[in-house]
């Protein structure tokens, strides 16, 4: 007996993973732009256009374009939150935990959503949102701090105002967002590992 014809529908995960794919192009194309052009010189035509779709399909995916920069923006902190809270459980020493820390952090801030972060003003967002997405950024300068904080303890970072230190780290890999690009002779690890290399050689112990 021939097997029943396969079903043309698609089944609803089918529906949902279609879905994810597309929203992941339409951010993608949002988070170019606004690297490129700047947030207020973006239109969701231009994002459109990049994709060769309508302006209604781009709200089909993002309801504005402040609700696509969000969702920029969550991408990038969410990864910076993860590559972050790993040096918690890491065993190794705090010296090499800062090294892991701050090339995994420079990769994060490098990648097309990091950027969005450097190159875009949070103003342009809502307040409820600065206060959600601000309150993730002070959660990763704490690890920072933390992993600092544990150098001097165990002897193998100099012991430093830790604040000043974390924000000089973050403010070094954050600026090197502002002039990287993806054609250029470094890559995000090769930049990244640079950086690390400078950091943990300046927090040697005396």
């Amino acid at each position: 007996m021939p097997a029943p014809p396969a079903s043309p529908w698609k089944t609803p995960d089918d529906r949902l993973k279609e879905r994810e794919i597309k929203r992941e192009a339409v951010l993608l194309a949002a988070a170019r732009a606004f690297n490129e052009r700047g947030f207020h010189n973006t239109a969701l035509e231009d994002v459109a256009a990049a994709l060769k779709v309508t302006k209604p399909t781009i709200y089909y995916y993002g309801e504005s374009k402040e609700a696509l920069l969000a969702a920029c923006y969550r991408r990038a902190l969410e990864t910076l939150d993860e590559v972050t809270r790993r040096s918690e459980g890491e065993v190794a020493d705090a010296r090499t935990r800062l090294h892991v820390l701050i090339v995994a952090y420079g990769e994060a801030i490098l990648s097309i959503y990091g950027r969005c972060l450097t190159r875009v003003p949070d103003n342009s967002l809502s307040p409820p949102l600065r206060k959600e997405l601000r309150a993730i950024k002070r959660t990763v300068d704490d690890r920072i701090r933390g992993v600092l904080l544990d150098g001097a303890r165990d002897g193998t970072l100099a012991p430093t105002d830790t604040k000043m230190t974390a924000f000089a780290i973050a403010g070094a890999l954050n600026a090197a967002a502002l002039w990287f690009e993806e054609a250029g002779p470094s890559s995000p690890r090769e930049i990244s590992e640079h950086y690390a290399d400078l950091f943990v050689a300046a927090l040697k112990p005396a």
